[in-house]
């Protein structure tokens, strides 16, 4: 790529910085750039996508910046400083509460406009800042053509142009720090709202003043920085304050306040964005927006949909199992035959390579079984993600959601859930009310399987019958309509949020950057899940010898044999799906390899290991997020589920069959 971006550091009142903490927050709005900043800066990885809020948690690293040893943290993607969901407000809290020394502003060049407007109250915190004008390889190729000069001048803040994906103009952008300014804001507001403002500020010493940002969400209201305020400014001045406050609202309102503010910074941004954006061009849609438009159409992007799940099918159930196989005969049976024949003491030779052996059951399942399917599922995902088909998904599906209360955006946690459970639970603070970050946990915790298991899963599939396939994902999907329709009659209903989505243009995926996150995400299987895979092969053992397993399988056959018809052997399969998932549905897949089980087995055991109880590290983050009684009520109601509609679908199968 040859084009060249100049960064633009101009006048603007010069702030002295003080590195007493040395933090460099990066911020801006979502799907900006923020994390590949990160990523640049700190030298470390944070996974990147092409749709909206992929980080919703902050991510910290100690680093260089600009020579000056630095903590860089990457936040979630904020619209305002007046918060509306969980991840915005732990943005806030640490723009607020820990006042980083510097700001990284992260702009998105073709959405200017509403940048200046998140940068108009980013000034009001009065940390300094930089201006990083990114995307602007993207700007150029829409036919934008932004004059930094001009925008530096009119917002007081030096200008960087980047293109951080290909690592365009960083150097510039660093070297910034040494001229930076300290903008106390840009935007006047209506005389009545000034001297509220006024009023507030005579109530502390200059050097203690609270930012103009935090009076304004005060006067707007905001009962958070109302507390915050409370808390460390004390009693008194705060009931000056609320008196002040209430002689406001007598002769207006918080709600009339806030459109008037609003009002404000929409008008600041809109000069500022006619007299910086010299020529923006017009060009004819072509093919990226001409898809992304087919992906999201109420007609076309049913069958779109299906094409990708038989993708995936596909390349799970057919590619990665024809690899696996290939491993296990070229590798790993004659590993095992050659270790059995090296070992022979009885006890360690069954301990190691045994019906429950550490390395056949444990290592060998996990490298030889999983990390084939893991490769090729997380290629065709990381592509999906790439290009930003699911933010036209979210819209696809926004109808549909709505019968279980919840709205488009909450297919990004309910499609991150087919990647982990426990980092879509999270990603639930993205939805703006409680009452849908309790059916989204709970509808993940239930028929999500995470990407270890649903290849498993689909491997098992791909090898059986096509109507195995039908009639699990009906009975699944089903049990999945059935609760989400039923949670949101149960639950008290609340506002409804306004479902509002921003549609990043598709685009050509870098093919270095698809690789890199499959390298991350199957590493992170190896470090995180396959020392389970060893520790649930020697439970097992360690249960099968003491007795333990045997006992356990006869308190469990009324259920696993009377009720569900499985033979005794899934007991082993839900005893390891207690504590991981995918141990059990790789278990399972060796039973079926096997033919330890007929077809009705087959099917049942597939939807009961689908529905059965999440993971351990999901049920931890479920209590972190909305309480342990949701949580321990939502697991336990998972597992009568699990077993209704496993006994429900034996007794349809076994009565038409």
């Amino acid at each position: 790529m040859t084009q060249q971006f100049n960064a633009t550091p101009e006048a603007g009142k010069k702030a002295a910085l003080a590195l007493h903490k040395n933090k460099i927050a990066i911020v801006g709005l979502t799907n900006v750039g923020k994390s590949i900043l990160f990523n640049k800066f700190s030298n470390s990885y944070s996974l990147v996508a092409n749709y909206p809020q992929t980080t919703i948690s902050v991510i910290r690293k100690d680093s260089i910046f600009a020579g000056e040893p630095f903590e860089i943290i990457d936040t979630p993607g904020i619209a305002s400083l007046s918060v509306f969901s969980e991840d915005e407000r732990v943005t806030r809290d640490i723009l607020v509460k820990e006042h980083p020394e510097l700001l990284l502003f992260c702009a998105d060049a073709t959405r200017l406009k509403q940048s200046l407007i998140l940068l108009a109250q980013i000034f009001e915190l009065e940390i300094p800042a930089i201006f990083c004008l990114n995307m602007m390889d993207e700007a150029s190729r829409k036919g934008i053509v932004i004059d930094s000069s001009e925008l530096a001048r009119e917002t007081g803040s030096p200008v960087a142009e980047t293109a951080a994906v290909h690592g365009i103009g960083l150097r510039a952008l660093e070297n910034m720090i040494y001229s930076i300014t300290l903008s106390r804001g840009q935007v006047r507001y209506t005389p009545f709202i000034e001297q509220a403002l006024e009023k507030f500020g005579a109530l502390f010493p200059e050097r203690d003043r609270p930012s103009r940002a935090l009076l304004l969400l005060y006067l707007m209201g905001d009962e958070d920085i109302a507390r915050y305020l409370e808390s460390n400014f004390g009693g008194e001045v705060f009931f000056r304050m609320n008196e002040i406050l209430l002689g406001i609202y007598r002769n207006s309102s918080a709600s009339r306040i806030r459109q008037a503010v609003s009002n404000a910074r929409e008008a600041w941004a809109e000069r500022v964005t006619e007299k910086s954006v010299k020529r923006a061009a017009f060009k004819a849609a072509g093919f990226s927006h001409k898809a992304a438009w087919a992906s999201r159409h109420i007609i076309l992007g049913w069958p779109i949909l299906m094409a990708i799940l038989w993708a995936i099918f596909y390349g799970v159930g057919t590619v990665a199992t024809r690899i696996a196989g290939n491993l296990d005969a070229w590798i790993f049976t004659p590993l095992t035959g050659a270790i059995s024949s090296l070992v022979t003491y009885p006890f360690l030779n069954e301990f190691l390579v045994g019906g429950y052996g550490i390395l056949t059951m444990g290592i060998f399942n996990a490298i030889g079984t999983v990390v084939p399917i893991l490769i090729v599922f997380f290629m065709i995902t990381n592509f999906l993600e790439d290009i930003g088909y699911l933010p036209n998904l979210s819209v696809l599906a926004n109808r549909f959601l709505s019968y279980f209360g919840l709205t488009g955006k909450a297919v990004l946690p309910l499609v991150l859930g087919y990647g982990c459970n426990t980092v879509a639970t999270l990603t639930t603070r993205m939805l703006a009310t409680k009452k849908e970050r309790m059916v989204a946990s709970f509808l993940i915790a239930l028929g999500v399987p995470c990407a270890v298991q649903l290849g498993v899963l689909l491997a098992i599939m791909a090898t059986s019958h096509f109507s195995v396939l039908l009639v699990t994902m009906t009975a699944v999907i089903g049990t999945q309509i059935i609760c989400g329709i039923a949670l949101n009659r149960l639950f008290p209903t609340e506002q409804k949020a306004d479902f509002i989505m921003e549609l990043p243009a598709f685009h050509l995926p870098s093919v270095r950057h698809i690789l890199l996150k499959t390298y991350y995400r199957v590493k992170w299987f190896l470090v995180e899940a396959m020392p389970l895979f060893v520790l649930g092969a020697a439970l097992l053992f360690a249960m099968e010898k003491t007795g333990l397993l045997a006992l356990i399988k006869i308190i469990l056959r009324p259920v696993v044999t009377g009720f569900l018809f499985l033979p005794d052997k899934m007991t082993e399969v839900f005893i390891l799906v207690l504590s991981r998932r995918e141990l059990g549905a790789v278990f399972f897949k060796h039973m079926v390899d096997a033919g330890e089980v007929d077809y009705c087995q087959t099917i049942v055991g597939l939807v009961v290991t689908t529905l059965f109880i999440p993971c351990i590290s999901n049920t931890m983050v479920m209590i972190k997020e909305l309480g342990a009684g949701w949580a321990i009520f939502a697991n336990i109601l998972i597992i009568v589920i699990a077993v209704l509609v496993g006994g429900l679908v034996n007794f349809l199968l076994r009565l038409f069959l």
